[in-house]
């Protein structure tokens, strides 16, 4: 049983989770140095680096957004979650 816990834990570390969201622009409220804060919606607390994906990424299209998976007490719907990869889903 312990194994199978570790294992599904490291495999939700290693994989992430993912959203589907519509792209709606940059939240110009936040700044971080390196990082842009993403209006989407259905409303959440994304964050991606200034890479080739951000660079990519088009306002009014859907998109997968996959970020670290955190389990415990800080897991939560209102938390900064930092975007690993946007994948375009449709334009």
């Amino acid at each position: 049983m312990v194994t199978l816990v570790g294992g599904l834990t490291l495999w939700f570390a290693t994989i992430g989770l993912t959203d589907r969201v519509v792209y709606r622009g940059v939240d110009q409220s936040w700044f971080d140095p390196g990082l842009v804060h993403l209006k989407t919606d259905p409303a959440g607390l994304y964050a991606i680096e200034r890479n080739a994906d951000f660079a990519a990424m088009k306002v009014g299209c859907v998109y997968d957004l996959n970020y670290d998976g955190e389990f415990g007490r800080r897991r939560g719907s209102n938390r900064l979650k930092a975007v690993r990869r946007a994948t375009l889903v449709r334009c």
